[in-house]
């Protein structure tokens, strides 16, 4: 048996957001066109892009891997709201009349390969644009870096950035903070329902097998210097290659030991790894 939802904002009543809903639609000076991911639009619990359907006018959404969007507008000028290389400011393009700005929407995953796959969006000139501030959701959905934020999040600031006022930004924003908290009280109520299930015990969460990774015998007489790494992809798409700790003289079975004790407790994704010093000069000048 499916459980109830709104007609309107199809989410549960207890996180119904059509009383936040603006009686008439706000207007940018501009057209946002939202190519949202299929997986994305199943997860209604977290999505932020039905509030903006529900809220702008000139706004419209697909919902598909691969755009009906034309690769010239003869009408308009189109941009992909996504980083890479050569993305530029939109702050840059406030003087442009007839816009259109497609974002994509869906994990970075899911959104990345979007933009991957599709030829027309690959053509787009790509436009980036600044948050200073971290995102909305908080710890109800995490984004994969500083400066990521949602869609409704990077759209109001947008809107912000090309219409010179803020006030459609602040309303989307005060919208979606309700929202979120909504559906973290929801959350919460489902967790402590859980408790009581479990006799006010959280049930116990499995654990995770530990990979110890192999070190090398210390039988290398080779001494060389070492330097602690990691290396970032930014925004803008460009890649970083970021050096921890000072450099080190050892033997490659000395750093590699180094390189495991500095990972402990650290997740997958935010490990260290160790090089040499000139390899890694060589790659960072490289980029």
């Amino acid at each position: 048996m499916s459980r109830e939802v709104c007609s309107k904002c199809t989410r549960p009543p207890c996180v119904c957001f059509c009383d936040l809903i603006p009686s008439v639609k706000m207007t940018p000076s501009f057209q946002i066109h939202c190519i949202q991911h299929p997986n994305e639009a199943k997860r209604k619990a977290l999505s932020s892009v039905p509030l903006l359907n529900h809220s702008l006018n000139n706004f419209t959404l697909e919902i598909t891997k691969e755009t009906m969007l034309p690769s010239v507008d003869t009408e308009c000028h189109q941009v992909l709201l996504f980083p890479g290389p050569n993305a530029v400011d939109l702050q840059d393009l406030k003087c442009i009349q007839k816009l259109k700005v497609v974002v994509v929407d869906g994990t970075w995953k899911e959104a990345k390969k979007l933009v991957q796959e599709n030829s027309v969006l690959q053509a787009l000139p790509r436009v980036i644009i600044t948050c200073n501030n971290s995102s909305l959701y908080g710890t109800l959905r995490r984004e994969p870096k500083s400066g990521c934020v949602s869609t409704l999040e990077a759209v109001a600031q947008a809107i912000t950035v090309l219409d010179g006022n803020d006030t459609i930004q602040q309303t989307l924003l005060g919208m979606f903070e309700k929202i979120v908290a909504r559906q973290n009280e929801y959350v919460q109520a489902g967790k402590e329902t859980n408790l009581a299930y479990y006799n006010g015990v959280a049930k116990p969460e499995q654990e995770r097998n530990k990979v110890e990774a192999i070190v090398p015998e210390e039988n290398d007489n080779t001494v060389q210097e070492y330097i602690l790494y990691s290396v970032e992809t930014q925004l803008n798409g460009k890649v970083q290659w970021i050096q921890h700790q000072d450099a080190f003289i050892s033997t490659y079975s000395q750093a590699m030991r180094r390189c495991v004790e500095a990972n402990v407790n650290r997740k997958r994704g935010e490990r260290f790894g160790v090089v040499l010093k000139a390899t890694f000069l060589k790659k960072s000048s490289q980029l």
